[in-house]
């Protein structure tokens, strides 16, 4: 068994031993920094992903984190259920502030295994981390009074709807608003937030306020609306669609529809004009797409973040790599004058230029 000085940070590892075949028989055990709790039960990897995974942390246990995801991936490859190399995937992601691709494996593991309440506390994190609120509400809301972190959740939980009352001026504290102590909570998150002005209702910030003043705040806090720099006249924005799961990039063709890219289920919605919506593409070629873009030919291309390539969907829905071997490519950009597309890669912080009219499409089934 590899013993892994895991300190605050989350890690699953798996116990093998030798049996007379001189096949490796992975047992399922959870030595960690904490109790792990509700993860699939009697899973049992397959050999070579699991020799795969135990490379994988003795990468990890070593310092080599670009390694370990390598090895954690490879086990993946061979064994697409193997939810323990996704949660050290998204484990180190998280580690590295890369959200996204935390928020993925995380997702994944939620995906094999719902009851997995560390996974979807860990999901949740990461989502508020990028202030997407509304998923990390949903995910947080799974915790059960039973799991360890469940008063965490709890909290998080009310710091959302604490911060959405600050957005839009309407109360959403569980329980009784007008108890002194749900008034008090919201007041302190609201200046906290940074969600009132005092100047707004006419006091100068060099006064000190007086219990009627402090009462009045909060008063206008609980029954208008906050205002930004807009204008009271102001036309409100229109929620044209949601449910997405992990909308990034955003692109329309010829015909005016709107195509959006679900990052965390490999997917591209369409949007009609008449506002129906379908799933466009599903997973052929799409692995955590980002950055989306028409051509003058009504070609849309897609910026794969995890697969690393940029693949092109035609008209008809054939689907072909144009670009690959990239690191992380984020953002699209056609230029209709040259027949050129230019993609960022943030992996190696570059911008790339590719000529359109001089490139050779490599079918998916081709390497």
């Amino acid at each position: 068994m590899i013993i892994m000085n895991t300190k605050n940070f989350l890690f699953r590892i798996l116990a093998f031993s030798i049996v007379f075949s001189g096949l490796l028989v992975p047992a399922y055990s959870q030595v960690a920094g904490e109790n792990i709790g509700n993860s699939q039960e009697a899973y049992n990897p397959k050999p070579a992903s699991a020799s795969l995974y135990n490379l994988g942390l003795k990468s990890y246990e070593s310092g080599d984190l670009n390694s370990a995801i390598s090895f954690f991936k490879r086990a993946i490859d061979l064994d697409a259920d193997f939810v323990d190399a996704y949660f050290n995937l998204g484990a180190i992601y998280k580690k590295q502030k890369d959200f996204p691709l935390a928020t993925y494996a995380f997702q994944k593991v939620v995906e094999l295994n719902p009851g997995d309440y560390e996974a979807n506390y860990e999901l949740a994190s990461c989502h508020l981390s990028v202030r997407n609120y509304a998923f990390a509400h949903k995910y947080f809301s799974v915790i059960p009074p039973s799991f360890h972190k469940y008063s965490e959740a709890q909290a998080n939980i009310a710091k959302i709807q604490n911060i959405h009352a600050v957005a839009t001026g309407n109360p959403v504290i569980t329980g009784d608003v007008s108890s002194p102590e749900n008034q008090a909570k919201l007041l302190v998150n609201t200046l906290a937030e940074g969600g009132v002005q005092d100047k707004a209702i006419g006091y100068n910030q060099e006064e000190q306020l007086t219990s009627k003043d402090k009462s009045e705040l909060l008063v206008t806090t609980l029954t208008k609306p906050f205002k930004n720099s807009f204008d009271e006249g102001q036309k409100q924005f229109n929620v044209l669609s949601s449910d997405f799961m992990g909308p990034t990039g955003i692109a329309k063709d010829a015909k005016g529809n709107i195509y959006i890219a679900n990052f965390s289920v490999d997917s591209i919605e369409k949007i009609y004009p008449d506002g129906t919506k379908e799933v466009f593409l599903d997973k052929v070629g799409i692995q955590g797409p980002v950055g989306l873009v028409f051509d003058d030919e009504n070609n849309l291309y897609v910026a794969n973040y995890r697969g690393g390539s940029v693949v092109k969907i035609t008209p008809d829905k054939d689907v072909s790599v144009v670009l690959d071997d990239l690191n992380k490519p984020y953002y699209l950009l056609y230029d209709n004058e040259t027949n050129k597309l230019l993609v960022t890669e943030q992996g190696k912080n570059s911008l790339i230029e590719l000529d359109l009219g001089n490139v050779t499409n490599r079918p998916l089934t081709q390497k």
